[in-house]
């Protein structure tokens, strides 16, 4: 018995209708970026592990459930994966290629796919798709604003009404060295009610714990965040006043907000601001984007001490919470024959067509002239150019509109205007 084949658990394939939306997302968060000066970076799936190691962080979860790693093929061999997420790799980027040295201040953005070696479930697939954007070499607030900013705007763009936005600080390496301590202080007392994963998070890095996914860790989390966080005691001057001035811009934005004093996200880079944008549509996994400042990931990996921030949206995630269909783009014109002799004029003219910027095709299945036009018109196809004997001997092919059934013969060295005319219009045989 021959083996049938489906596709790997927690990955996903785009039917037509999917890709098309797909595509129309990557437009639309491509032309936002853009506006904004945003300039478009491709980079390779495959990095060395430590790229994550030393940026996100050992005891984070990308690190340590999370990232594909390649089976080596020689001893030789780096330790390669496949990337779980896009800002440390546009840093090893930056870096490799020494950027900061050309200039003092870059923007990039990038769409691509990202992995994840953990179980599959609804909203959190094995493979992803990420819209994404690091600004590098500011430490402004007004650069934290326009993340947040362009980042709701790729969303209005798309049609994403229901969102709310989460935002919180981490203040700087040593306020966020602080709130470790207060955190590890009081949840010692509470140790025995944590999972194992938090018990072990606990020694190694407290912070990690607020990112816990079960129900009564989270609950513990809260509780510490609304007793010890609520006054940002932690904070310096500096960081705590940063904060007010972002929060004070985005009211003047008419951006609406939530101060989530327990947002922290997975990453061990963020420093200073941190948010999350999140839809009550897609269930437990609620964030279809986050973002944030990273002021020492740069030197972390090896640089100078450089600011930057960004953000990413999750494309299937965008996808589940619009929650519709896509048609993919259809032929404004098809070709069909009568009888065998004509295919080849026909597919000569196809391509004319074609080379003329129309978007056209025709029957490679043989089928009766009653065949070729119950598939245009399943396909929704409003203009049919029909070649026939006796017309073609004269020059002329008919132009039929599939709508009104109305026809008319053509020269066949108008028919290229005539189509482009009548599809420009949008009313058909005049």
């Amino acid at each position: 018995m021959i083996k049938t084949y489906k596709s790997i658990r927690g990955t996903y394939d785009f039917n037509p209708d999917e890709a098309s939306l797909f595509n129309k997302i990557a437009e639309k968060g491509r032309h936002v970026l853009a506006v904004y000066g945003y300039e478009e970076i491709i980079l390779p799936v495959l990095e060395e592990e430590g790229v994550f190691i030393r940026s996100v962080g050992e005891t984070t979860d990308i690190v340590e459930k999370q990232i594909f790693r390649i089976a080596k093929r020689t001893e030789a061999d780096s330790d390669i994966v496949l990337r779980p997420e896009g800002t440390a790799q546009v840093v090893r980027f930056f870096l490799e290629h020494a950027l900061h040295k050309q200039s003092d201040f870059h923007k990039f953005s990038y769409i691509g796919p990202m992995f994840r070696g953990e179980r599959p479930q609804k909203g959190r697939l094995r493979q992803f798709h990420h819209i994404g954007a690091e600004a590098i070499g500011s430490d402004s607030i007004f650069l934290d604003a326009e993340m947040i900013s362009m980042s709701l705007k790729i969303l209005d763009e798309i049609g994403i009404a229901e969102r709310k936005l989460h935002i919180n600080t981490l203040g700087c390496q040593a306020d966020k060295e602080k709130f470790m301590s207060l955190l590890k202080k009081d949840l010692s007392e509470r140790r025995s009610e944590l999972c194992d994963d938090c018990k072990r998070r606990l020694e190694k890095n407290p912070l990690r714990i607020l990112d816990c996914k079960e129900e009564h860790c989270k609950k513990i989390a809260a509780s510490f965040c609304q007793t010890e966080t609520s006054g940002k005691g932690y904070l310096c001057d500096d960081c705590k006043n940063k904060f007010q001035e972002l929060l004070k811009l985005l009211e003047s934005l008419n951006i609406a907000y939530i101060h989530n004093p327990c947002l922290v996200r997975g990453l061990d880079y963020y420093t200073n601001t941190v948010f999350e944008i999140k839809s009550e549509s897609l269930g437990s996994q609620d964030a279809i984007g986050a973002g944030g400042r990273y002021n020492n990931l740069i030197k972390n990996l090896g640089g100078p001490e450089i600011p930057a921030c960004g953000f990413a949206l999750g494309v299937e995630r965008i996808i589940l919470a619009l929650n519709k269909k896509e048609e993919p783009p259809k032929p404004d014109v098809f070709m069909a024959v009568i009888g065998e002799n004509l295919r080849e004029e026909s597919f000569r003219l196809l391509q004319s067509l074609r080379d003329a910027g129309v978007h056209c095709d025709m029957d490679y299945c043989a089928k009766s002239l009653k065949g070729q036009l119950r598939y245009a018109e399943k396909k929704g196809i409003k203009l049919v150019i029909l070649l026939a004997d006796e017309e073609y001997k004269q020059g002329l092919v008919i132009l039929k509109d599939m709508e009104t059934s109305e026809q008319e013969k053509v020269k066949k060295e108008d028919i290229i205007d005539t189509v482009r005319g009548a599809i420009a219009d949008g009313e058909g045989i005049a």
